[in-house]
């Protein structure tokens, strides 16, 4: 029954409770959060902005990720409890509108009792209301890790009956597996928040990327093997997706990949079964523009836009949440995973944010792929030039 603001706000990368209090005056009440987002400062922002504002009207999620296959190391209900109870502390409130298992891998997962018996002690003592969990595809960071889809998880979450929100990917280029998730999730009347709403890289950095690059070898710089031998092929065919790309901006009179940022989220606002995106503003311009966005319907021209851009460039974006060419790589590298990381670096600006992750991958990395023979391109359904994508992706996320 609790009525949420379709724009809501994702803390993933929040430290300044100035740019929060913002997002609060201008009507957003629901916030998303985690435990370890940006170390537990996420949290500790959040708790700071809350302060100012009557709380009895935000909606507060935060989320505790368990990740039992990946650790072999189940966690008891009293260790779920006491790490939700820090949340607390962090947050600087009583209680949190919805806790979340975090970034569910598996179905074993969500039937994890310790979770559950702890979510209804603290739901009984009034420390939470709602029980959540989020899942954007397979993790596959951890060797050993056998991760089921996004579609099966959060599915079989609803069908479970035991939660009332979900957190997942849904967007113009990703719809088969949100759109069967959102008819669930009607179903079994659960609430539902969408992340990675824009599939776009940023074209700017992609240009700059290939002038760095070409520079360097003009120059003769002493550089990885990579880039004498490998760079040289795929380069004609970043060329040519530059000039595609300007032609396309040229067609659509688009001055900045915000544009096209925008109507991806609105297209995910014309879905009635969404209740709320959950974007990341890094900065009070970006909140003013996402906020913008609030009530706002597709245009035709907008959606013509979409369409197009999805016949012709559809094909570069690694869907998220997919993870079916996963088990043809003979290195078992993970690539959805990677390609996530590179989201993070291209298309949110979180450079840092990717580049950390990827530093910390159990797994081979995307080192193996220059000389592979291109297993995962020859399994997308999609036709994502997959190779070439991990290629660029450990160039970003290493600064090879």
């Amino acid at each position: 029954g609790f009525k949420i603001s379709d724009i809501s706000f994702g803390a993933g990368s929040l430290t300044e409770p100035a740019l929060l209090d913002k997002a609060l005056k201008m009507g957003v009440n629901y916030i998303d959060t985690a435990e370890h987002y940006t170390r537990g400062n996420s949290e500790r922002a959040v708790g700071e902005a809350l302060k100012n504002h009557d709380r009895s009207k935000i909606f507060l999620t935060t989320k505790i990720n368990i990740n039992v296959v990946v650790r072999n190391a189940p966690q008891s209900k009293e260790q779920i409890k006491t790490r939700f109870m820090q949340s607390l502390e962090r947050l600087q409130t009583d209680y949190a509108d919805c806790l979340m298992m975090h970034m569910t891998p598996t179905l074993e997962e969500i039937k994890h009792e310790g979770f559950h018996e702890a979510y209804k002690e603290l739901k009984s003592d009034g420390k939470v209301k709602f029980f959540g969990l989020s899942n954007h595809g397979r993790e596959n960071s951890h060797a050993g890790a056998t991760e089921a889809t996004m579609e099966s998880v959060v599915m079989g979450a609803a069908e479970d009956g035991r939660f009332d929100v979900a957190l997942f990917v849904y967007n113009f280029l990703q719809k088969e597996q949100g759109e069967k998730i959102l008819r669930k999730c009607k179903e079994k009347n659960m609430g539902t928040t969408l992340m990675k709403m824009n599939p776009i890289n940023s074209y700017n950095i992609f240009v700059k990327q290939n002038e760095n690059i070409k520079g360097m070898i003009e120059r003769g710089r002493d550089l990885p093997e990579f880039y004498t031998t490998e760079f040289p092929k795929i380069q004609k065919g970043w060329e040519e997706r530059i000039k595609e790309a300007d032609a396309f901006k040229e067609k659509y009179s688009i001055s900045t990949d915000d544009e096209i940022r925008d109507a991806a989220i609105k297209y995910c606002l014309t879905n009635q079964d969404v209740h709320a995106v959950c974007p990341t503003p890094h900065n009070f311009d970006e909140l003013k523009a996402f906020v913008s966005l609030s009530g706002k319907e597709l245009t035709e021209t907008e959606g013509s836009m979409l369409k197009d851009y999805e016949t012709s460039f559809g094909m570069y974006y690694c869907r998220h949440a997919c993870g079916i060419c996963h088990s043809a790589c003979p290195k078992n590298v993970p690539v959805n995973t990677i390609m996530r990381y590179n989201h993070y670096f291209e298309a949110q600006g979180r450079e840092k944010h990717g580049m950390q992750h990827y530093a910390n991958l159990q797994t081979p990395n995307a080192e193996n792929c220059s000389k592979c023979s291109g297993y995962c391109e020859k399994m997308c359904p999609y036709g994502v030039p997959v190779q070439n994508l991990l290629i660029k992706a450990h160039n970003n996320l290493s600064l090879a």
